[in-house]
């Protein structure tokens, strides 16, 4: 499963519980989808909040570093 969110935040921004419980849901589904080891499933969320900070900088969606 891949979700394009910064790191530290794989359920969505802080306190949007309905994004967290509809990230979950449809991490579930996604178990029962897959059917090769290797194969992965793009969630169609998106960030919403303003960027998070590390080091003074805006980690922006899909951000790993």
């Amino acid at each position: 499963m891949q979700v394009r969110f910064p790191r530290g935040s794989m359920f969505g921004e802080p306190g949007n519980r309905s994004k967290h419980l509809a990230v979950l849901r449809e991490t579930f589904d996604a178990l029962e989808r897959i059917e090769a080891p290797g194969s992965s499933v793009v969630l169609g969320h998106r960030w919403e909040a303003p960027p998070v900070m590390w080091r003074g900088k805006g980690l922006v969606e899909g951000s790993y570093s």
